[in-house]
């Protein structure tokens, strides 16, 4: 009995973490809204991963400027960042930033 009960008791807490996770990381792991079109870098990751693998690409670009001496920030180019809402300025500074990061 009390074997049973400890594993009705870790299949609850295994069924209650899954879907609280979900609910708190669910804005970032959701469908792009953004990059959905052309062949860019986070188009590509956005079509395979959806904004977890976009937020990656733009992360490991932003590290490439740096090493390059440029500075992009995710809020320079972002109003939200739960939605990624786009600044005015965002589209000029991702092609900016994608240049810097080719090299």
């Amino acid at each position: 009995m009390t074997r049973f009960a400890a594993l009705v008791l870790t299949a609850t807490f295994l069924t209650i973490s899954t879907f609280a996770g979900s609910a708190v990381g669910g804005g970032d792991e959701g469908k792009c809204t953004i990059a959905v079109k052309g062949d860019s870098p986070t188009a590509k990751a956005c079509a395979k991963g959806g904004r977890a693998e976009a937020k990656k690409i733009m992360k490991e670009m932003v590290k490439q400027a740096k090493a390059a001496g440029q500075k992009f920030t995710c809020d320079g180019c972002h109003k939200d960042l739960d939605n990624y809402e786009l600044t005015k300025n965002a589209n000029e500074d991702f092609k900016k930033l994608e240049a810097v990061a080719k090299k």
